[in-house]
């Protein structure tokens, strides 16, 4: 859980939402609490002074953003690509079209026009993976190699050791 109150920037009588009896003192005893993951969807939070609640407590008001983050939308169905070269060979394609005949004939009709649906996509799907199969998956980085990770082990190895010696020096210069 993550406290939302003191994390954004405001004129100091907008951060307190309790007011002492002799009006001397404000202190912040009201918060937002929220969980960690649901954080980037929280855009401000402060304390309302006008409204008249009979109160000796301000309003706090909490604003979320419009747009969800990336992590609340749903991710998009993953279709499996079919083979382009079986697609375009024309022997392919006829070896499909006789398979495809064939399983549609001795698919029964039914009422509902749903499960009809589902059994022809069946069979469409099936008929396209026997024949045209599916592409296999291809790199997206073939450029990527032994070489380059070397190269990255040594970048970050060099890095550290001069973070390192950066903080010594850092120390020394302090300690002195």
């Amino acid at each position: 859980m993550i406290v939302m109150n003191t994390q954004f920037q405001h004129k100091q009588i907008h951060k307190g939402n309790w007011r002492s009896p002799d009006y001397n003192i404000i202190n912040q005893t009201d918060h937002v609490l929220v969980n960690q993951n649901k954080e980037e969807a929280i855009e401000d939070v402060r304390s309302l002074r006008g409204p008249n609640i009979d109160s000796d407590h301000y309003l706090l008001e909490k604003t979320l953003k419009q747009k969800l983050p990336n992590i609340y939308k749903k991710k998009p169905i993953q279709f499996t690509k079919r083979n382009k070269i079986n697609i375009q060979d024309p022997s392919k394609l006829k070896q499909y079209r006789i398979s495809l005949h064939n399983k549609l004939k001795n698919v029964p009709d039914t009422n509902n026009i749903n499960e009809e649906w589902e059994r022809m996509k069946k069979t469409i799907s099936d008929a396209a993976n026997e024949v045209i199969q599916t592409q296999g998956r291809t790199t997206r980085n073939e450029w990527w190699d032994e070489e380059c990770r070397q190269h990255i082990e040594n970048k970050n190895y060099r890095r550290s050791n001069w973070f390192k010696q950066t903080q010594v020096q850092a120390k020394k210069h302090i300690g002195s």
